[in-house]
């Protein structure tokens, strides 16, 4: 069923939904674009009355995306439609580096990001997947972020990152520009190795999340590659800071995992790897010390 249309602009009725006092029903768009509460139909007094019938029809009705006419052939629910266009991939979305450090006020479309951040960011879009990222001047005693935008397969993805002394943790994470369940069919890897000593490394996997999603919400929840600022001192040498981001494509969602190889110089080396258990199986301890070949 397609969502009833608003007499006065004739696009889809949006919620709420007021009528006047002789019942004329208008969409919420047109309520606000008026002036003086008097309905266009009948010059009659708009009441604060909603129409919870029409209201409920619309919730029930199949709907286009309004970026339709941009190429969105996307068509739901109205409840569900609301959540579409949070990922929409043809809908306007700003800057992130605007969005992260206020210093830029672009907004545009997906297809557009990328020749908008070779432009004016072209030092946030200068790494590729699998090359050595580089940080300079970097402390556990101060605050750093950072963020860049890259593409695999002629795909977007933003990759950020942050260093945050109250928490005491610093935080990876990457975003596939798109749709929550598309990005979940990206994998991301993060390959840390310190520069004190080569032979110790980490590596955290993990699906990546829609670009949709509020960055700081993940850190905040430590849905992402998180390792403390006392364990991140041990590979920083001169004030650099070297890692890896790694991309892979998969039809299953991946189970987060951590991997981390200390000094094999000193004393036995072990390699720790964790994976989350399925929620019908209790956790079992899955840590198993790594015996090098020839002892």
């Amino acid at each position: 069923m397609e969502a009833p249309e608003c007499p006065v602009c004739n696009n889809a009725m949006t919620v709420p939904i007021f009528q006047c006092q002789s019942g004329h029903s208008l969409c919420f768009t047109c309520k606000k674009k008026l002036t003086v509460p008097i309905c266009p139909l009948c010059r009659q007094i708009m009441t604060q009355m909603r129409n919870w019938q029409l209201e409920e029809l619309v919730a029930q009705s199949i709907t286009t995306c309004p970026n339709k006419t941009i190429g969105c052939v996307i068509k739901l629910k109205k409840k569900e439609m609301e959540e579409h266009l949070k990922e929409c991939i043809f809908r306007t979305l700003d800057c992130p580096v605007g969005k992260t450090f206020g210093t830029c006020s672009w907004s545009g479309k997906h297809k557009d990001l990328m020749n908008h951040f070779k432009v004016c960011h072209p030092q946030n879009c200068d790494i590729k997947p699998g090359s050595d990222i580089r940080i300079q001047n970097i402390s556990t005693t101060s605050d750093h972020r950072l963020l860049y935008l890259f593409e695999q397969n002629k795909k977007g993805f933003i990759l950020s990152f942050k260093i945050d002394t109250v928490q005491k943790h610093a935080y990876w994470l990457v975003q596939y520009l798109g749709s929550n369940c598309a990005s979940r069919q990206n994998i991301y890897e993060i390959h840390i190795t310190s520069l004190q000593n080569k032979n110790r490394k980490v590596v955290f996997a993990d699906h990546c999340f829609s670009d949709s999603m509020d960055v700081d919400d993940v850190f905040r929840q430590a849905k992402c590659a998180v390792m403390p600022l006392i364990m991140l001192n041990q590979f920083i040498e001169n004030s650099k800071l070297v890692f890896q981001c790694l991309l892979k494509r998969t039809g299953s969602e991946p189970k987060p995992s951590v991997s981390y190889t200390p000094n094999p110089m000193k004393g036995r080396s072990k390699s720790y790897t964790r994976h989350k258990p399925p929620h019908d199986q209790p956790k079992q301890n899955n840590f198993k010390p790594f015996i090098p070949q020839g002892q």
